[in-house]
């Protein structure tokens, strides 16, 4: 279940947004997850506990990972305790690709709607109204307007979407669970 869940481009993506190294140590992570200091993660990934410590923080701050904090009786320290909450970042990458869904569709609906003209530079695609309000010149870097045919990017965005919903129809059956 976890590996499959973190084997998603869309899960790597989020993780490495949130730092370059959290999908590399989440990965190394989920296989010793008996580990749970951050000194012994440290170890493990081969970095230097302060850099562990801020991508730890960072994931704890968008609610991927968990800490328990423990004084230490003899010197007065705490310690930090982390987990990854695989089931917080489920819900996440379930509800960001809810959010992708819904612009899948607005931007399929927008292409089958209109007829779209693009500069060679593509630099905005632009429905044949307003590029006849530009006498068919792109007010972005003034080179000519001609037809795009949006068919192609219809079928990208339909191979994407249909993706998205296997990965969320994975992850909704993990959370049911």
């Amino acid at each position: 279940m976890v590996s499959r869940i973190l084997a998603f481009n869309s899960v790597k993506e989020f993780l490495n947004k949130i730092d370059d190294n959290a999908y590399d140590l989440i990965n190394i992570w989920k296989e010793h997850k008996e580990i749970t200091n951050d000194e012994k993660l440290a170890n493990l990934y081969g970095k230097k506990v302060t850099i562990v410590r801020s991508i730890l923080n960072k994931l704890c701050y968008r609610g991927v990972v968990i800490y328990d904090k423990v004084k230490d009786k003899d010197s007065g320290w705490y310690n930090y305790y982390w987990k990854i909450d695989f089931e917080k970042l489920a819900k996440i990458i379930y509800s960001e690709h809810k959010d992708k869904k819904a612009k899948i569709n607005e931007k399929t609906e927008f292409g089958t709607n209109y007829n779209l003209f693009c500069c060679k530079n593509e630099c905005k695609l632009i429905p044949f109204e307003v590029a006849a309000e530009y006498n068919f010149v792109c007010p972005h870097c003034n080179e000519s307007l001609a037809y795009y045919d949006y068919n192609k990017k219809i079928n990208e965005l339909n191979d994407y979407l249909r993706q998205i919903e296997k990965e969320m129809e994975f992850i909704k059956t993990v959370l049911q669970k």
